[in-house]
């Protein structure tokens, strides 16, 4: 259709007319460039606003803490909103915040780098200025006075505790951190405003070289058009016959013109379609010689190759290399996940729990999963049952690592596996069995395989393994290669970590009854002294016991004592009634059971006017509670008050 309607035109004219669409090309672009040059201005006024809007939140900020003044929050919390808005325009591109509705371009990769450093350092600024405006200036506390004269027939709760109004530590500290970084907001952005300078100068030069290069191209059209007009008859014709040679020696990568008469034009149409046919059988078969299977023949329904015996016999020829070609690249595949999981037995035969943790990580890496686990069968040293347990984990939440997850045979899926021995693939999962995570979100699975490892027909590994995508079967096949070596080498990893454990075992009861009866007589002396000891001390302590436990059940206290090594020396009923403990279950129990954070440290051992913290029950329950710890000296000992509020 094209071809046809460029014969009404002569060769002149063609040539006039594709030269107008290049000049207008150019001269749109070079109007496109001045356009983005005058829109440069505006970006360095952005820039230099924000700035001046980084001082201005330091200036408001200080104005706020002093005077607590609501209108100058309002101004501040404006002031923060703005250079956001003004920040992101600059980086994305779009309307500017209180610019008329005037809009820039996104940001070009030469200022980007100065934009992001704005960024980096506006995002702490911007969170301590948050807490500026969302935090109180001032608060509250309370504390215990332990030196009042209690009357127990005429007491009252006044007195006990004192308000004490303090400024905001938060506050104070965002305030600083503001105060300490506003030289850097503002050196930041005054590079800024210098790379925002610099590019515009940049696209001026990029504008005048464009400038250079479409008249030199202006030029080169105009002799071009020069020569075609001398030559449109002569060129033509040789033309075709340098095109034919080139057709009859294999070169079919070659392009026609749509110079010449009516005559050359059928000639070319000719050359064209015989070079369109070998063209996409070369192709064709150039591709599925170097390995590419996926290629199809699309044009095997047109009417010249429907019955060409030739293109059937390529297509049949590449269906079975295409074949071959994949069972020998799974074989290969099996080949070296077999090598590799081969080593890792080598490595940690010593060891099954180092075993578990290997296989786990290579064979989700290797097989492209999500998550992997492995189970390892053992035995009961008392009762002697076999149970399977969880020995090593990979990708799964962190807090499944810490879950002691012992299943016995025939409970649940892991359980029914063992006790079938045999592997089960599953596509449709429960929605809260398993969820894959990442920094973006999570999701369930879309296939689950849990595969049973023997080793002398005994069930000695399970291995479970979820994935977004079905395993394929070169998957399975590997499983099935290496599942024998890798229960074998679990099963006598067991054996010998039992029989080694067993005779230290045997060892150490026989060192520990040599000196049990000498220790015994020693212990009974040392049982007799510290028994009467005890027995005054206890006095006293009970005694004192008494007397604080009147007072803050009388106050409605819920606090506890507790000694410098961390047990329990003392609680009040209100505390009993939240943890649903007796008093003799709780005392002398270590404080990390009460407060689990606290654990495996001792950094309780400060005094905390008020800190979040969880509190686990009888139940197992954990509370959100507030806490606040006072030192004391009670009976002549360091001791710490834990109040519950």
């Amino acid at each position: 259709m094209i071809e046809k309607y460029l014969k009404q035109f002569t060769i002149k004219q063609i040539i006039f007319w594709i030269g107008g669409v290049v000049i207008g090309t150019i001269s749109l672009t070079v109007l496109t460039l001045v356009g983005l040059y005058t829109n440069e201005s505006l970006e360095v006024d952005i820039s230099a606003r924000n700035a001046m809007l980084s001082q201005r939140i330091v200036l408001l900020s200080n104005i706020y803490v002093d005077s607590g003044d609501n209108q100058t929050k309002q101004e501040l919390k404006k002031a923060i909103n703005l250079f956001d808005g003004s920040l992101l325009a600059m980086k994305h591109g779009g309307t500017v915040p209180e610019m008329d509705g005037k809009k820039i371009r996104p940001a070009s990769i030469r200022v980007d780098d100065y934009i992001e450093r704005v960024e980096e350092v506006w995002k702490p600024y911007r969170s301590n200025s948050r807490v500026i405006l969302e935090e109180p200036l001032t608060t509250s506390n309370y504390t215990f006075n332990m030196n009042i004269n209690l009357d127990t027939t005429a007491l009252d709760s006044v007195g006990l505790l004192t308000k004490v109004l303090e400024k905001n530590v938060k506050v104070g500290n965002s305030l600083a951190y503001l105060e300490q970084n506003s030289g850097t907001m503002l050196k930041v952005n005054q590079d800024l405003v210098q790379a925002y300078v610099s590019d515009s100068e940049e696209i001026e030069f990029q504008l005048t070289r464009f400038i250079l290069i479409a008249i030199f191209v202006i030029l080169i059209i105009v002799i071009l058009n020069a020569l075609l007009l001398r030559k449109a008859i002569i060129r033509p014709l040789k033309d075709l016959a340098e095109k034919s040679n080139e057709i009859a020696s294999g070169n079919l990568n070659i392009k026609f013109n749509e110079n010449g008469t009516s005559e050359m034009h059928s000639m070319r149409k000719s050359l064209k379609s015989m070079r369109e046919k070998l063209q996409d059988i070369s192709i064709f078969v150039m591709e599925f010689s170097k390995g590419n299977y996926n290629i199809e023949f699309d044009k095997i329904n047109d009417d010249q190759y429907k019955e060409d015996p030739f293109i059937h016999s390529l297509i049949d020829t590449k269906n079975r290399l295409e074949q071959s070609s994949k069972e020998r690249s799974e074989r290969e595949w099996v080949n070296e996940g077999s090598a590799r999981l081969n080593k890792l037995i080598r490595i940690h035969s010593s060891d099954a729990q180092e075993l578990g943790k290997a296989l786990v990580k290579e064979l989700a890496r290797f097989m492209n999963c999500a998550h992997c686990s492995f189970y390892i069968v053992k035995k009961d040293t008392v009762t002697n049952e076999s149970y399977m347990e969880l020995a090593a984990l990979y990708a799964f939440d962190s807090h499944k690592e810490f879950q002691s997850q012992k299943i016995k045979i025939g409970e649940g899926l892991i359980g029914e596996i063992w006790q079938e021995g045999i592997p089960i693939y599953l596509t449709e999962i429960p929605e809260d069995y398993i969820k894959i995570r990442s920094g973006l979100g999570d999701a369930a699975p879309n296939s689950l395989s849990i595969y049973p490892f023997k080793s002398h027909g005994e069930v000695e590994v399970i291995l479970e393994i979820a994935s977004f995508h079905p395993l394929e079967e070169k998957s399975l096949q590997l499983l099935d290669e290496i599942g024998g070596a890798i229960a074998t080498s679990v099963a006598t990893s067991e054996n010998t970590s039992n029989v080694s454990k067993l005779y230290n075992d045997s060892k150490r009861l026989t060192d520990e009854l040599r000196t049990s009866e000498e220790e015994m007589k020693q212990n009974m002396e040392e049982l007799q002294a510290t028994q009467e000891q005890l027995v005054r001390e206890r006095r006293e302590t009970e005694s004192n016991k008494k007397l604080l436990n009147e007072v803050v059940d009388i106050t409605g206290g819920r606090i506890i004592i507790v000694e410098a090594e961390g047990q329990v020396w003392f609680s009040s009923q209100s505390f009993l009634d939240i943890v649903q403990y007796s008093l003799d279950e709780l005392l002398h129990f270590d404080i990390g059971i009460l407060f689990p954070d606290y654990s495996e440290n001792k950094t309780w051992q400060v005094e905390k006017l008020s800190t979040a913290i969880k509190l686990k029950d009888n139940n197992g329950e954990l509370k959100d509670v507030q806490l606040e710890i006072k030192q004391l000296f009670l009976d002549g000992n360091d001791r710490w008050l834990f109040t519950i509020r």
